[in-house]
């Protein structure tokens, strides 16, 4: 049986026991058991129970920017209803104004007295639910609200969020680049972090897109460099550990740690009785008399 599977944030896949062929039409059965008819996209891998996923587009035309503007529609009736009870309690409330207008005041004992307090319970009562209802429309017109926005957000479930992210990265490697080149436009100190932080995230959702909806040579291309960044990054991380470990260094990040380490040192007769440690950054302590060394060769 094929079912949807989240894949990532906003993102759900068709999760098959057989292959697909991109461009077929499967149907998809939901957690509550209705079938829906999908489209098959990309090949996304198998799982560790051997099923296949895929990314898919629903052909009824059901995607999270049209639920979004159905919840808002809902939400938006919800809001109308509670107004109109509101105003319904509102004028019940009113009841006998003519005559509660004039101040009359209860007269005890009289055959009116059992009336006329009956009279201001209602209208008490009354007025309070149309307070009541008209803080319920309030509050589904501010839901109604958050989610008419969400109804123009493209976000990864779409085909079209690959074009759209990938205009959003131009900007930002723009505007990152600024930043660089003129430190003066800079708001606050972090301003140069954040604009690269919003450039990584939207690297890493570019990826995601072609992945889900590129065309196979956006897809190989991708992969392929991917493989070679982690490639590169693990020759990096393991080209420092090894200039660490021959200039002697270690971590330490509390009293006990560095006693720890810097007692190692002096028990493999790699530190004189004398002979100090230097922290150089991000915890790493190296022996005074290979700081230099350790330095000319970290930077390259």
């Amino acid at each position: 049986m094929n079912t949807y599977k989240k894949y990532c944030p906003n993102v759900f896949v068709a999760q098959c026991e057989e292959k697909h062929e991109k461009g077929d039409t499967i149907i998809l059965h939901t957690k509550y058991g209705k079938e829906v008819e999908n489209e098959i996209h990309n090949f996304l891998g198998q799982t560790k129970d051997g099923f296949y996923l895929y990314s898919i587009t629903r052909l009824d035309g059901l995607n999270s920017q049209q639920r979004a503007q159905n919840k808002a529609d809902k939400l938006e009736g919800y809001a109308a209803n509670a107004e109109k009870r509101s105003t319904a309690y509102y004028e019940a409330s009113q009841e006998g104004r003519d005559f509660l207008v004039l101040g009359e005041p209860i007269k005890i004992g009289h055959h009116s007295e059992r009336r006329h307090r009956k009279l201001i319970e209602r209208n008490w009562e009354r007025m309070g639910k149309s307070v009541a209802e008209s803080d319920k429309a309030k509050e589904y017109e501010r839901r109604a609200e958050y989610w008419a926005a969400k109804a123009n957000k493209i976000d990864l479930s779409m085909p079209d969020s690959l074009e759209y992210f990938e205009e959003e990265l131009r900007k930002a490697k723009e505007y990152h680049q600024l930043l660089k080149d003129h430190p003066e436009k800079r708001a606050h100190s972090m301003s140069l972090q954040y604009a690269n932080k919003a450039v990584k995230d939207l690297e890493e959702k570019v990826y995601t897109a072609i992945l889900l909806w590129g065309d196979d040579e956006e897809v190989n291309f991708v992969k392929k460099e991917k493989q070679e960044a982690t490639k590169a990054k693990a020759t990096k991380t393991t080209k420092i550990q090894d200039i660490i470990e021959r200039h002697n260094g270690f971590f330490s990040f509390n009293n006990d740690q560095f006693r720890a380490g810097y007692d190692n040192l002096k028990a493999n007769g790699i530190l004189e009785d004398d002979e100090k440690v230097v922290h150089v950054g991000m915890g790493l302590y190296i022996p005074k008399t290979k700081v230099e060394s350790f330095l000319k060769e970290y930077k390259k």
